[in-house]
């Protein structure tokens, strides 16, 4: 399954951070084609308080990032990794082949466009850690992101959050005895449900009457994801009729 281009937020050496990421990457980062990572960076012009930006000026830097990705990837097959935005700088990651002179091309980017001084850094990273164990969200982001997903998609249909409604779940568990048990905690919890083996996996099918408002339905899934994990079990996702 595709999962495409997403931002979640975050905090890097203990400042609040925006992070806009390229999901699909994990093939071409196992292909071993593209080894070294560059960083282009940049101050921003007006950070607020917080040192993210404050939307002046969002023309400028689309520009160039729109420019960086077209030159690097046309002349030297430069790969889009991801752009963070923390402590009043925005940097963007690539990776290039091997020899790769991708700062040529971005002195050549900083020429042409000349609304920001690029600071550029390079380093040697064939198993692409930095995008793995950095810049790939934690697993509760991760699950913020799909949840939000989820949300999107009831929305472009009509949904209206606040709108309490039956909402299902999906829990696996290695064996039935934890599965029953992950049952008994979820009932304990104002869930109604069952247990069933599936393919070989024991699944646990979890129903409860919730709004679907983002930031609430996240802290229902994140209870579950918390019960499952305490059993050795893992969140499968959730569901619920559009309610308008």
């Amino acid at each position: 399954m595709s999962l495409g281009w997403d931002v979640y937020s975050c905090r890097v050496d203990g400042k609040p951070a925006v992070i806009t990421l390229d999901l699909d990457l994990q093939d071409v980062a196992d292909s071993g084609t593209h080894p070294q990572r560059l960083h282009v960076r940049h101050a921003l012009r007006s950070p607020r308080e917080n040192g993210l930006p404050d939307g002046t000026e969002n023309d400028q830097m689309y520009a160039l990032q729109d420019a960086l990705v077209e030159s690097l990837g046309a002349e030297v097959r430069a790969i889009y990794l991801a752009c963070l935005t923390n402590d009043g700088h925005r940097e963007h990651f690539f990776h290039l082949p091997p020899r790769a002179d991708g700062r040529a091309v971005v002195a050549k980017v900083e020429s042409a466009l000349g609304d920001y001084e690029l600071a550029t850094f390079t380093e040697d990273d064939p198993e692409w850690r930095y995008y793995h164990e950095f810049l790939w969200p934690d697993t509760r982001s991760m699950q913020y992101l799909m949840d939000r997903r989820v949300v999107q998609s009831l929305a472009e249909n009509g949904d209206k959050h606040s709108v309490p409604r039956p909402v299902d779940h999906v829990v696996g568990l290695p064996d039935e005895a934890r599965a029953r048990t992950m049952l008994v905690d979820a009932q304990a919890a104002g869930f109604t449900g069952r247990v069933e083996k599936r393919n070989g996996q024991w699944m646990v099918h979890l129903e409860r009457t919730d709004a679907v408002e983002l930031d609430y339905i996240h802290g229902v899934v994140w209870e579950l994801h918390e019960m499952a994990e305490r059993l050795g079990g893992y969140y499968d996702g959730w569901g619920c009729v559009i309610s308008s």
